[in-house]
C-alpha cells in the first residue's frame, strides 16, 4: 500500500517556511501595534474627566482610543442639541440667511463634522490594533504548526 503523505523531508522544509512566514507575521504585527501607538501617544490626547470610564489616562491603547471616541459621539450629540447631520440640514433650509439661528445650525454642523472625524480616525486606530493582533496570532500559530511539521517523524 503506498502512502499519499508527501515525503518526511517536504514536510520538514514546509514546517520551515510556514515557522519563517509565521515569524514575519509576528514580527509585522507587533510592528503595527507599536507604531499605532506611538502615533497616539504623539498626540498627547487625555480621556475628559466626563469619561465612563479611565478619565485622566493618556489615549495609548485600543481601549483609551475607543472610550475617547464614545466620549467625542456624546459630546457632539449634546452640542448639537441631540440633532443629526440630517437635522441640522433640514433645519439650515427653514432658517433665514444671515440669521442668528442659521449660525447657531452651522456651528452645530461644523461641531458634528469635526467630532466625527475625530470619532473615525479613533476607531481606525482600534481597527489597526485588531488587525496587528490577529496577524501576530496568525504568526504565533504557524509558528508552533510549522515546529510541529519540522519535527515530524516517519513513526
Amino acid at each position: 500500500m503506498t502512502s499519499s503523505l508527501p515525503p518526511l523531508s517536504a514536510l520538514r522544509r514546509i514546517g520551515g517556511l510556514t515557522v519563517a512566514a509565521g515569524s514575519l507575521f509576528v514580527v509585522a504585527g507587533a510592528g503595527a501595534w507599536f507604531a499605532v501607538t506611538k502615533q497616539l501617544r504623539d498626540e498627547k490626547i487625555t480621556v475628559p474627566g466626563n469619561a465612563p470610564i479611565l478619565a485622566g489616562k493618556p489615549v495609548q491603547d485600543p481601549l483609551t482610543a475607543y472610550v475617547e471616541a464614545l466620549v467625542i459621539k456624546g459630546n457632539a450629540e449634546r452640542g448639537a442639541g441631540g440633532r443629526t447631520f440630517a437635522d441640522l440640514s433640514e433645519a439650515l433650509r427653514h432658517a433665514e440667511k444671515g440669521s442668528e439661528e442659521e449660525g447657531k445650525l452651522r456651528g452645530q454642523s461644523a461641531a458634528l463634522s469635526t467630532a466625527a472625524s475625530l470619532r473615525t480616525s479613533l476607531m481606525t486606530s482600534v481597527l489597526a490594533y485588531g488587525v496587528s493582533a490577529l496577524a501576530a496570532g496568525l504568526g504565533a500559530f504557524f509558528v508552533v504548526v510549522g515546529s510541529q511539521l519540522r519535527r515530524a517523524s516517519g513513526r
